[in-house]
């Protein structure tokens, strides 16, 4: 078939040619009517059928409504055989060709905003038109392929967090999208949450991700802890891929026993291998005091272990993930749960997980090991009557948290569950180089829709040229002979060529993207732009109020600072007492501690180059205002409202 740019104009041309054709043999009939002799012949006119048309006899003959159908039998006749022959043998070298609006919106990839659930990939128009949309159809994943500055977070991201019906799981990276959309996902119903555990301020929601397998029955912890391990500690290297069974092993077992002992945090895992003293004498001695048998079993077997094979699974262990609850912020985020994963598919609800380029490495293993749980727990059962609502996880630069084998697993079914994927990189070798080839294949065959923008490596480009295809197009060559000098031959052949060269997606106007769906033809469409677009505008700018940030998080060490009894480190009043003061009194708190009580808290930054107390202040304490004076000294008078 050729391409379709020229489809058009040849079916009109064979639509006047063929109505000439018919016009000519209705008049042929008309002169037959009439005594069709060798004289007749020679005087025959193409125009004898109007001649018996109602203008010039006054009335319509039989002959003129025989040559109407004559005229009508011929076009269609001809029209036929030029379609019949222009498919036979045309179609071998390929048939691409770009999509029509008219069947993408058939198909129920292009809607107009009203009608818009899923995530927003492009437009056919520019901005400031009432076009329709792209969205994903019947195609539960993509995968957007951009690099820097191409237009993928306020083309497909921001939009998409602006509009989807349905629960999000977005891996925020510079916090960008959660000071953007998350007034309008508020505002939408949802139940928002920000999950960023290395905030210089604290502001972070909790996750525990132990809590849910604390929760289950005693004889599913195990398989569920050996998932949880599978996911956080990795290999750093090719000298610790003999150790990380083991080490993946003493996780498992230490877990279990942080459970049995009450406190089901990574933190208590970390604290409990992070004894000082002989390796051995340690598992020993947690072997003794468990009772969980899986456990015992470990840690019997490490304790029979050498000191240098102990101090290898213990390096693997640490180095694999496990160090990072050695930071006390990433300790405290996770000690306890503010949101429930079982609640994404009952109530609208978005969690952010936001963390800065510079942390994205150091935090992948905590964030691989929600991700793991996310899709495992969403995987256990079939989604019930209340449970209407899908779960994006919108993975924004997700190379950088490592191979993620539960998501490359779960992208073959978690679609039944109402799990759907969004991944985001900037090139295809990024797939490659964290997934290896076969892990990139199963990427590429399992997402529905591929958008892709300004790609400027070699890889990309070549893809998405194979994957449109090539179109038969006929070809004319004249050959010229030397020895007659008016002799030629002219040779008309069908060939093949790419839809769309790989020269031809790097030129790409920058306004411009192409997409892939699976089962339709490609599709070439205009990039979206938030602040521009006259609806998404509209959505963005209708926001309003403050940001739901979190309150700042309080650490262990906080309260210690205060001793057991509160009371004991403020003057004049408790703090207990000051929530319930009157507006008019003070308080008086040493300014070179942090007070903390139920997690409202005020912090003391120290003092400035005047000797005035600096002071930040939690919104969580609502009585707590701004101080009346910032006074010099050892003690700060606070206000209680």
């Amino acid at each position: 078939m050729n391409s379709g740019k020229y489809t058009p104009i040849r079916l009109a041309i064979s639509i006047v040619c063929s109505l000439v054709a018919g016009f000519c043999a209705a008049s042929l009939y008309a002169t037959f009517r009439h005594g069709f002799t060798g004289e007749a012949m020679m005087t025959f006119s193409v125009f004898a059928f109007l001649y018996e048309a109602p203008p010039y006899l006054g009335y319509a003959s039989p002959i003129f409504y025989h040559g109407l159908a004559i005229i009508f039998a011929t076009c269609a006749f001809l029209l036929l055989c030029q379609l019949f022959l222009s498919m036979r043998d045309r179609e071998h070298h390929g048939t691409a060709r770009w999509a029509g609006v008219g069947e993408m919106r058939y198909a129920g990839y292009l809607q107009r905003y009203s009608r818009i659930k899923g995530p927003i990939f492009g437009k056919i128009c520019g901005p400031r038109w009432f076009g329709s949309y792209l969205t994903n159809g019947d195609q539960p994943h993509s995968l957007i392929v951009a690099p820097t500055r191409a237009g993928k977070g306020v083309g497909v991201v921001i939009p998409t967090l602006l509009t989807f019906q349905g629960s999000v799981i977005a891996l925020d990276v510079k916090g960008e999208l959660f000071e953007l959309t998350s007034r309008a996902r508020k505002s939408s119903g949802d139940a928002v949450f920000k999950f960023s555990p290395l905030d210089p301020e604290r502001r972070t929601h909790c996750y525990n991700p132990v809590l849910d397998i604390a929760a289950l029955p005693p004889e599913r912890r195990f398989t569920e802890t050996r998932r949880l391990a599978a996911n956080l500690i990795t290999a750093k290297g090719k000298g610790a891929e003999g150790f990380i069974d083991g080490a993946r092993d003493l996780f498992v077992a230490g877990i279990l026993s942080c459970i049995e002992r009450g406190t089901p945090t990574i933190g208590s895992v970390y604290d409990l291998f992070a004894q000082p003293g002989e390796k051995y004498k340690l598992f020993a001695k947690l072997a003794e005091e468990t009772q969980n048998k899986e456990a015992q079993r470990i840690f019997d077997n490490m304790a029979g272990n050498d000191t240098k094979i102990l101090t290898s699974y213990t390096s693997v262990l640490g180095d694999g993930g496990l160090n990072l609850w050695a930071d006390p912020l990433v300790k405290a985020a996770t000690s306890q749960s503010d949101f429930s994963v079982y609640d994404l598919r009952r109530k609208r609800t978005c969690i952010y997980l936001c963390v800065s380029p510079n942390d994205l490495e150091v935090v992948a293993p905590l964030m691989r090991l929600l991700f793991q749980q996310v899709v495992s727990i969403l995987q256990r059962t079939l989604p019930v009557k209340d449970e209407r609502h899908e779960v994006l996880f919108l993975l924004d630069e997700f190379k950088h948290l490592g191979k993620l084998e539960a998501v490359e697993t779960a992208i073959t079914t978690i679609a039944g569950y109402k799990g759907r994927f969004m991944f985001i990189i900037q090139s295809l070798s990024a797939l490659t180089g964290t997934y290896d080839e076969t892990g990139k294949q199963n990427f590429l065959s399992n997402t529905g829709v591929q958008v892709f923008m300004a790609t400027a490596d070699d890889e990309t480009p070549t893809y998405i040229s194979k994957a449109i295809g090539e179109y038969t197009f006929q070809a004319r060559s004249t050959s010229y002979s030397q020895a007659r000098m008016f002799d030629h031959n002219i040779q008309i052949s069908d060939q093949g060529a790419p839809l769309l060269r790989p020269e031809q997606v790097r030129l790409l106007d920058d306004n411009y993207e192409i997409v892939l769906i699976k089962g339709q033809p490609p599709l070439k469409l205009r990039k979206v732009r938030y602040y521009s677009d006259f609806m998404l505008k509209r959505i963005f700018e209708s926001q309003a109020g403050s940001l739901p940030e979190p309150a700042s998080l309080m650490l262990p060490e906080d309260t210690n600072l205060f001793g057991d009894n509160l009371s004991q480190r403020a003057t004049g009043t408790t703090m207990l007492e000051a929530v319930q003061i009157e507006p008019t009194d003070y308080v008086e708190a040493d300014t070179s501690l942090i007070g903390c009580l139920k997690k409202r808290w005020v912090i003391s930054t120290g003092y400035d180059s005047f000797g005035f107390a600096k002071i930040r202040w939690s919104s969580r304490w609502p009585g707590l205002k701004s101080p009346v004076g910032n006074m010099p000294g050892e003690r700060l008078a606070m206000q209680v409202t």
